[in-house]
């Protein structure tokens, strides 16, 4: 009963949505998981008469997680949870409605009206979160790389690895064998992106040292470029201090050059450096630097 109207209610909100979006909102709204959710959040579930330790074991662990989503803003798994629900919770907020709607006459408006403030908030668009294992996939067909499940049960837990080209990217164990596919999925996607990231960190830090040694490899030639373009006089370098001990001497250079219109520039001195090149690399950016603000 609560399907039929959330269908609908679902697809005359979003008529815009192609199929396939439409679907995916509806997977995410309509299941036994979502259900059971509702059962938790509105504490119909301590109404539940039975006499099962095993299934009580489930709802407790289940109620758990649910209390963990709730305490976090704005988040909700819409079904994609780390515990599989109980059926008998969702089964709880499907008899109610069926209920309802014998109790109204069969007016399916009457079990809508009482149930949509139980159902929020209601997936949308936006909050749709992607399936692990559908994006594991989308994103491997992306990259043309070969992805592989395989699976095993030793006793009553399965364990579900992920293969990328042959490499072990994730792996993940649960009674349930979807849920364990669905973790692992989770784990690969997470290990996916952390090697990602460290990959661009570490491509970010390559490009930054390569662009600070060609700032100083070509620091003088910029220097020389623009003496030219202006034809003046190339730039005068001296040496004001060499010291240190010969396995580690440093140098220090200073830097000017004679401008037609203004003459002389103040005398640039740089920092010590470890050789001559760098250290007139050193002085030739702090007279690019004065001679940006005498002529912009």
């Amino acid at each position: 009963m609560p399907q039929d109207h959330l269908q609908g209610h679902l697809f005359f909100t979003y008529t815009d949505l192609p199929p396939g979006r439409l679907t995916d909102l509806r997977a995410a709204a309509v299941n036994n998981e979502n259900f059971a959710r509702v059962a938790v959040k509105h504490t119909l579930h301590v109404h539940l008469r039975h006499g099962s330790s095993a299934l009580e074991k489930q709802i407790t662990e289940f109620v758990k997680e649910v209390q963990d989503e709730l305490s976090k803003p704005g988040f909700n798994s819409f079904g994609l949870g780390d515990c599989k629900a109980p059926k008998v919770l969702g089964d709880i907020v499907e008899s109610i409605a069926g209920a309802i709607f014998l109790d109204s006459g069969r007016d399916t408006s009457v079990v809508w009206r009482v149930f949509q403030p139980l159902l929020h908030p209601m997936v949308t668009p936006e909050t749709l979160p992607m399936h692990p294992v559908r994006e594991l996939q989308e994103r491997c067909q992306q990259q043309a790389e070969g992805l592989e499940y395989r699976a095993c049960r030793i006793g009553n837990l399965a364990t579900v690895e992920v293969f990328i080209d042959g490499v072990q990217i994730g792996v993940a164990q649960n009674p349930q064998k979807k849920m364990a596919q669905k973790l692992a999925a989770r784990n690969a996607l997470a290990a996916l992106k952390e090697k990602e990231a460290a990959k661009t960190k570490e491509k970010e830090e390559e490009n930054g040292k390569k662009k600070k040694n060609g700032s100083q490899t070509f620091t003088r030639q910029t220097l020389n470029d623009i003496c030219l373009r202006r034809n003046w006089p190339m730039p005068l370098y001296r040496c004001v201090n060499e010291g240190g001990p010969a396995h580690a001497k440093r140098f220090t250079f200073a830097v000017r050059v004679n401008t037609t219109d203004r003459g002389w520039t103040d005398e640039c001195v740089g920092e010590p450096m470890p050789s001559v090149k760098k250290a007139k690399d050193s002085a030739a950016v702090l007279l690019l630097e004065l001679l940006n603000k005498l002529y912009s």
